[in-house]
């Protein structure tokens, strides 16, 4: 998409005009040809600058735009990013819903809200929304085909803030998108070896250190746990790690970890229909972790990354691993399987252990479809955290606010970590029904040994049964621009 920006009397003569429409407000712009143009439209009371409230007319006049849309913000004192986002998400459908691939957009001025910020957040709004996997669509007629916008001008503040701040916005909405792409492709494609074709191909073209690790490496490596969720698929796992330095001169080092499961059967614990049908997005994690490092890359974020990601399916065969057996972790832990569907934390420890071991980052971050409990939980609305250093979740719940891919902490008490004892191993990998999302953390917990240590279930917003605003039905690509504010911030 390109974008560009402009001053208001610049942007008369254009053939689309984007307005914002405070409810309450009586004039909605004092440029003297615009405020004539709208007048007819207003009389109608059509348009009462309610919430998301999209209204289009034509206006009589030939020297102002030919069409004119009308985006509600609500009260003046309402106002606010993520109301911002979600009125701009639907202009952007309203837009690529009439074919209308050009538009410039007037950004509202609310004298207690930043013009970086809130320009940020109306570039988000249009730029998150723009959005289809269409890539298995043949349309019957080719104006069924889904056709993105185009270009976008920004209209009124010019200041460098405001620009930077919208191109950076697009560089993330890219990344998510990305992110996207990976969660909705079939798992036939997005296999372990895709992924790893993924990582390879992020770190050709912006000059990263990518390192994968094939079957008979990870062997060598001590992975049993890694080793044992592949034993039933017939696609060998990988076990990935892609490094960004966007501070050479630091020696202070953020490890990125992204459950990359292409597909969960469940293994002999079987999913059942209705939810073994999207077991293609339990890459989710990797989705993200890639998105970040990919997003971090373009941006130039003066941060150094590593991310890491284990990827393997979980299937049924005749090797495949079964409850009660005993394997042992590169940790040197023996780990006896009370399921084979609590899988994601198999592979996620042994991430963990090479990560605390030959990475020693100052702090870890995971992303995991962990826990079908976390749904249960939060619904697809929040992110269930947990960790062992407070001062990260509150930068962490911070960076969620401002995004508004929101966060909660949940706790790991000792009472918790009870339930993971086993009679024929040191640890077993699930803890019951009860509490699953934080038992399954406890047992992460095991691996991270004295590490500063984030962990996300993102398995209730990773993929939504229901559009949301500028959020897409399938893969939502949540994570990434959470990702991107955190690291901003510590």
């Amino acid at each position: 998409m390109q974008v560009k920006f402009t001053k208001l009397e610049q942007a008369l003569k254009v053939e689309t005009l984007v307005l914002p429409f405070i409810e309450g407000e009586k004039e909605l712009i004092t440029e003297e040809r615009l405020k004539e143009a709208v007048k007819p439209a207003l009389a109608l009371k059509d348009a009462k600058g309610k919430k998301g409230e999209v209204t289009l007319f034509y206006p009589a006049k030939e020297d102002v735009p030919k069409r004119i849309f009308l985006v509600g913000l609500g009260k003046k004192e309402e106002v606010a990013m993520e109301p911002v986002r979600q009125a701009y998400a639907a202009i952007a459908k309203k837009l690529v819903s009439m074919k209308i691939d050009t538009a410039s957009v007037v950004v509202p001025e609310i004298e207690r809200l930043r013009p970086a910020d809130i320009s940020g957040a109306v570039a988000e709004g249009i730029f998150l929304s723009d959005y289809s996997f269409n890539k298995y669509v043949s349309p019957e007629k080719e104006e069924d085909k889904y056709q993105p916008l185009k270009s976008i001008t920004f209209v009124g503040n010019l200041s460098k803030g405001v620009k930077e701040t919208v191109r950076e916005k697009l560089i993330i909405a890219d990344a998510v998108k990305y992110a996207r792409d990976l969660q909705n492709d079939t798992a036939d494609l997005v296999c372990p070896e895709y992924l790893a074709q993924q990582a390879k191909a992020i770190a050709k073209e912006h000059g990263l250190k990518c390192t994968v690790f094939n079957k008979k490496e990870i062997e060598k490596l001590g992975m049993g746990l890694l080793l044992a969720v592949n034993r039933g698929s017939s696609l060998e796992p990988r076990f990935i790690v892609l490094e960004y330095k966007g501070n050479p001169r630091s020696k202070d080092k953020t490890a990125i970890l992204g459950k990359g499961l292409t597909f969960d059967s469940g293994g002999y614990n079987l999913k059942p229909t209705k939810f073994i049908e999207t077991m293609r997005e339990d890459m989710s994690g990797a989705a993200v972790t890639l998105g970040v490092i990919k997003g971090a890359a373009r941006l130039k974020l003066k941060k150094n990354l590593v991310g890491v990601i284990p990827a393997t399916e979980n299937m049924i065969g005749s090797r495949a691993y079964k409850p009660g057996d005993i394997y042992k972790s590169m940790s040197g832990r023996t780990v006896e399987i009370g399921s084979t569907d609590a899988e994601g934390r198999l592979i996620m420890a042994d991430a963990l252990t090479y990560t605390v071991r030959t990475i020693k980052p100052d702090r870890i971050v995971d992303f995991a479809t962990l826990t079908g409990a976390i749904l249960i939980t939060f619904g697809d609305l929040v992110s269930g955290v947990m960790t062992n250093e407070e001062r990260l979740y509150e930068k962490l719940y911070e960076a969620g606010e401002a995004t508004y891919e929101r966060v909660w902490r949940l706790p790991i008490y000792d009472e918790y970590r009870e339930l993971l004892k086993s009679d024929i191993a040191d640890i077993k990998n699930l803890g019951g029904r009860p509490a699953g999302s934080i038992t399954a953390a406890a047992f992460l917990e095991k691996f991270v040994e004295k590490t500063p240590w984030l962990h996300l279930d993102i398995a209730g917003v990773s993929w939504l049964k229901k559009e949301r605003h500028y959020i897409p039905k399938n893969g939502t690509g949540t994570g990434v621009r959470l990702m991107v504010e955190f690291l901003k911030m510590i």
